[in-house]
């Protein structure tokens, strides 16, 4: 008589279910179900950054400004990835543009450069906070920097502020 193999899911596999259901219900539009199963998931593995990074983009859906922020930090708090570290600044300085929070948009794209990832994303979204406190010429120079690094976005934000720039080859 042979005995049954039970499958029992291994942690990685738990993650990904929890990501994989979270998605699919911010998808349909049920925020309140991707935080509840995001919260499940930080409560399994409470030192996690990539969850807390996905309940912030739950509750930033939701318009749950704050909620974000605080997960977004925590998620930085927790990465040692400089990559993961990057995506989490610019993650939580769209929520601080979002609202009108510029000098905490210019930090956090400030943190992004500093990792040395995500670069083109840095500086675009620096440029944006610049022009906005009134700075054009500091927007202008990130603008260019972002499309030196091919950013069509900080083309296109150059053309609307009437500068012409052709970006240099790298």
């Amino acid at each position: 008589m042979s005995e049954k193999k039970i499958d029992t899911p291994q942690p990685e596999d738990t993650e990904l279910s929890y990501i994989d259901e979270g998605d699919q219900l911010i998808e349909q539009g049920d925020f309140d179900g991707a935080i509840a199963v995001y919260t499940n998931a930080i409560s399994s593995d409470p030192n996690d950054g990539f969850i807390y990074q996905l309940r912030g983009e739950a509750y930033k859906r939701k318009s749950n400004f704050d909620e974000a922020i605080a997960d977004y930090t925590k998620a930085i708090s927790l990465y040692d990835d400089d990559e993961d570290l990057a995506m989490s600044y610019l993650y939580r300085a769209v929520v601080h543009m979002i609202k009108n929070d510029f000098h905490n948009v210019i930090a956090d794209a400030d943190a992004a450069i500093k990792t040395g990832h995500l670069l083109d994303n840095a500086y675009l979204s620096r440029g944006i906070a610049n022009m906005n406190l009134g700075f054009m010429k500091q927007a202008a120079e990130d603008w260019k920097k972002a499309a030196d690094l091919g950013s069509k976005a900080g083309l296109i934000k150059l053309e609307q502020y009437g500068v012409k720039y052709k970006p240099s080859k790298k």
